[in-house]
């Protein structure tokens, strides 16, 4: 039991590095930085970079990563980008210039809006789809079968709701589409 919670340690141990052995010493410091940035990551990232090649004795060169990552901004700090990556499910870290911080973070939160209500229509579908098998099971007691109705009820109840927080929430990322398209930032 000890050797399986010590090879578990070790595994998420070895999941929390942020770069392998090969990274660190390939020593990519512009590309990895320019690939942080790109993904909108916080410059807290290369701390996280600096422990993982620490453990195999390589300093990350700072000045080729930070142009590294300064491009990636470029790339990652785009309004279009903000609806992007908010729809993949990305949360925006404030990263971007004060120029655009404040837009940026507004589109990516309607659009991660959006996300998290498609993710939660798909768990919900999940459940009712599962509450609909267990209800064809033909040994259930009477109590049984009345609890997993009521329970069928109530998730297509905020199933509805979700969908109509979809809706409303579809539209008002249109808009803000719309919005950004009609004053583009210069």
């Amino acid at each position: 039991m000890k050797i399986a919670g010590v090879f578990l340690m070790v595994a998420l141990l070895t999941g929390c590095a942020s770069l392998s052995r090969e990274q660190c010493q390939r020593g990519d410091w512009y590309g990895i930085g320019m690939t942080d940035g790109q993904a909108g990551e916080p410059t807290n990232r290369k701390d996280r970079h600096d422990r993982a090649c620490s453990e195999y004795g390589i300093r990350i060169n700072d000045q080729q990563y930070f142009d590294g990552y300064n491009r990636g901004l470029i790339d990652y700090c785009r309004i279009d980008n903000a609806f992007e990556s908010g729809l993949r499910g990305n949360r925006y870290q404030h990263v971007c210039p004060p120029a655009i911080d404040a837009l940026f973070e507004r589109c990516n939160r309607a659009a991660y809006e959006v996300y998290w209500i498609k993710r939660e229509l798909d768990r919900l579908e999940n459940q009712i789809d599962s509450q609909e098998f267990r209800l064809r099971g033909t040994d259930l007691s009477d109590d049984y079968r009345h609890q997993l109705r009521r329970d069928l009820r109530e998730l297509d109840r905020r199933y509805d709701r979700l969908r109509s927080d979809l809706y409303f929430s579809e539209r008002y990322l249109d808009e803000l589409r719309d919005e950004v398209r009609m004053h583009p930032i210069p």
